[in-house]
């Protein structure tokens, strides 16, 4: 579980949308160039970069008496908090005080070709869980994929670990009060494709890391809907 439970959030300050920080908004007007020569009208655009563009999603995972378990991290998202402060087109009662997610992070501008995004899900996994890959080895989990492509340039590279809990130390974390309050949770397989079907997950990389995991171990897709 985390070690500090949020219990809400208050803005001490506006800042400028223009500034240093992690990610840049881009606006401009432009317009579609076709093969034949021809130009679209003129519209707007408007798309969010990260600092290191892309980001990597890690999925540790261990075996117990034959089961898949799942290493997840636990914590809390400002930014969803906002959500209730918004007209949603479904009510929500949910506070999003806590959030199950899986092991990530945002590149750095230095890590560069599969070598780096490697050594960049390491450094995360061990940050955020306190854990390291058995033999050093991280495991790609196929292509990456566009979690937001109509607003963001960001891609999420998918990585696995196997690891052994019983060698964890305490996560060092980044130094950011974010992660200093976040933690770690240990889940079978099955149960998160189940809670990310009712709702109980709701974050994408989590759901389709561990189905990619299931079908690199050549397992049944577990949970509600898979047929395990």
């Amino acid at each position: 579980m985390t070690r500090r439970r949020v219990r809400g959030l208050r803005i001490v300050k506006r800042l400028p949308a223009s500034g240093p920080g992690f990610l840049r908004l881009e606006r401009c007007l432009v317009r579609n160039l076709y093969a034949g020569g021809e130009r679209s009208a003129p519209y707007r655009f408007e798309v969010l970069h990260r600092r290191g563009v892309d980001a990597v999603a890690i999925i540790p995972f261990f075996f117990e008496r034959g089961r898949l378990m799942i290493v997840i991290k636990t914590g809390f998202r400002p930014g969803l908090m906002l959500r209730s402060r918004l007209r949603l087109p479904l009510r929500d009662r949910r506070s999003y005080t806590f959030m199950r997610e899986a092991v990530a992070g945002s590149l750095e501008p230095g890590d560069r070709g599969q070598r780096g995004i490697d050594d960049r899900a390491r450094a995360e996994l061990l940050e955020e869980t306190g854990l390291r890959p058995m033999k050093g080895r991280m495991i790609r989990l196929g292509a990456g994929f566009f979690p937001s492509h109509g607003q963001s340039t960001e891609k999420v590279h998918m990585r696995a670990a196997r690891v052994d809990p019983r060698r964890s130390v305490a996560p060092p974390s980044d130094g950011s009060i974010n992660e200093a309050d976040s933690g770690a949770e240990v889940i079978e397989a099955p149960r998160i494709l189940d809670m990310c079907w009712e709702g109980e997950i709701e974050d994408p990389k989590l759901e389709i890391g561990v189905m990619r995991l299931c079908r690199m171990l050549g397992r049944p897709i577990p949970g509600r809907r898979g047929g395990g």
